[in-house]
């Protein structure tokens, strides 16, 4: 979350993401594991406000902006 909120606006890839957070180069399809980590962090949102989910926005086949 920290990533997308220091950049609002700014689109990150997949791969961007995984090196970013994890500080390691990504190793095959990591698509569904940055999937699942924005989906968690969306539900977690949501817990707060029903309509926060929506600050972070998928872009098709290449990231998650803010």
């Amino acid at each position: 979350m920290h990533l997308l909120v220091s950049t609002p606006g700014r689109v990150y890839t997949y791969s961007q993401i995984y090196q970013l957070v994890w500080q390691e180069y990504p190793h095959g399809d990591i698509t569904n594991i940055i999937y699942c980590m924005v989906r968690r962090l969306k539900q977690k949102l949501k817990k707060v406000d029903v309509n926060a989910e929506h600050i972070i926005s998928s872009v098709k086949e290449v990231g998650y902006c803010l």
